[in-house]
């Protein structure tokens, strides 16, 4: 068990807020196939390590409660806020410059 870290988080989806716990979403990545399998895309940013899976962060929640985050934002949050590694897939310009939509200039 994580430390100092809350059973439940939150996030949003379409301006509602909605309650994520940390059983769910590990039962969710036991599901998922892990982004080091063949579902791995270059256009995925944000991963959490569950376990031994990296997971991206979307499809994660949404399979964990059957509703998808507002954005990847609010996700990597939730599942910080649980207590797991979130980790960022970069490449060329994203190590210089960062995401647009991740950084504060968005």
């Amino acid at each position: 068990m994580l430390r100092n870290k809350p059973d439940t988080a939150e996030f949003v989806s379409g301006g509602t807020r909605h309650h994520i716990t940390r059983l769910q979403v590990e039962a969710a990545a036991a599901r998922l196939a892990p982004a080091h399998s063949a579902t791995f895309s270059r256009n995925r940013e944000w991963y959490a390590l569950v376990g031994t899976g990296l997971h991206y962060v979307l499809d994660l929640i949404t399979e964990a409660t059957g509703i998808k985050p507002s954005d990847v934002k609010t996700a990597r949050l939730a599942l910080d806020a649980l207590g797991f590694p979130v980790v960022c897939w970069a490449w060329g310009e994203l190590l210089s410059a960062g995401h647009s939509g991740h950084t504060a200039s968005a």
